[in-house]
Protein backbone atom coordinates (compact mmCIF):
# COMPACT_ATOMS: atom_id res chain seq x y z
CA UNK A 1 0.00 0.00 0.00
CA UNK A 2 1.89 3.10 -1.27
CA UNK A 3 -1.06 5.64 -1.39
CA UNK A 4 -1.79 8.24 1.36
CA UNK A 5 -5.19 8.04 2.39
CA UNK A 6 -6.83 11.82 3.13
CA UNK A 7 -7.70 11.64 6.70
CA UNK A 8 -5.88 7.56 6.90
CA UNK A 9 -9.39 6.52 4.79
CA UNK A 10 -10.12 8.28 1.44
CA UNK A 11 -7.98 7.96 -1.45
CA UNK A 12 -7.31 11.36 -2.99
CA UNK A 13 -6.12 9.98 -6.31
CA UNK A 14 -9.67 9.62 -8.11
CA UNK A 15 -10.33 13.32 -7.15
CA UNK A 16 -11.07 15.20 -10.16
CA UNK A 17 -11.77 19.45 -10.57
CA UNK A 18 -13.56 19.79 -13.24
CA UNK A 19 -14.10 23.59 -13.14
CA UNK A 20 -11.02 25.62 -15.10
CA UNK A 21 -11.20 28.51 -12.75
CA UNK A 22 -10.41 26.98 -9.41
CA UNK A 23 -8.74 23.99 -10.69
CA UNK A 24 -4.64 26.12 -10.09
CA UNK A 25 -6.12 26.49 -6.69
CA UNK A 26 -7.56 23.04 -5.82
CA UNK A 27 -4.08 20.69 -4.78
CA UNK A 28 -5.41 17.29 -4.70
CA UNK A 29 -2.10 15.78 -4.13
CA UNK A 30 -1.62 14.57 -0.20
CA UNK A 31 1.36 14.79 2.17
CA UNK A 32 2.23 12.71 5.16
CA UNK A 33 2.46 15.56 6.81
CA UNK A 34 -0.49 18.32 6.67
CA UNK A 35 0.59 20.97 8.62
CA UNK A 36 3.53 23.18 6.40
CA UNK A 37 3.48 25.50 9.38
CA UNK A 38 3.08 28.86 6.96
CA UNK A 39 5.85 28.23 4.85
CA UNK A 40 3.86 30.18 1.57
CA UNK A 41 3.86 33.48 4.32
CA UNK A 42 6.89 35.11 2.74
CA UNK A 43 5.99 33.69 -0.61
CA UNK A 44 3.23 35.51 -3.06
CA UNK A 45 1.12 33.49 -4.66
CA UNK A 46 2.29 30.15 -2.64
CA UNK A 47 -0.95 29.22 -0.85
CA UNK A 48 -2.60 27.89 -4.26
CA UNK A 49 -0.45 25.21 -3.28
CA UNK A 50 -1.16 23.74 -0.40
CA UNK A 51 -3.27 20.95 -0.44
CA UNK A 52 -6.98 21.29 -0.16
CA UNK A 53 -7.35 19.70 3.42
CA UNK A 54 -4.80 21.61 5.22
CA UNK A 55 -6.62 24.79 3.95
CA UNK A 56 -10.04 23.44 5.29
CA UNK A 57 -8.42 22.54 8.66
CA UNK A 58 -6.32 26.16 8.72
CA UNK A 59 -10.04 27.34 8.14
CA UNK A 60 -11.42 25.85 10.92
CA UNK A 61 -8.60 26.78 13.33
CA UNK A 62 -9.07 30.08 13.18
Amino acid sequence: MNQILAFGKWDCSQIKVDDPGVAPYIITKPTIVTKTGARYAGQKFYKSKIFIVERLMNKLMV
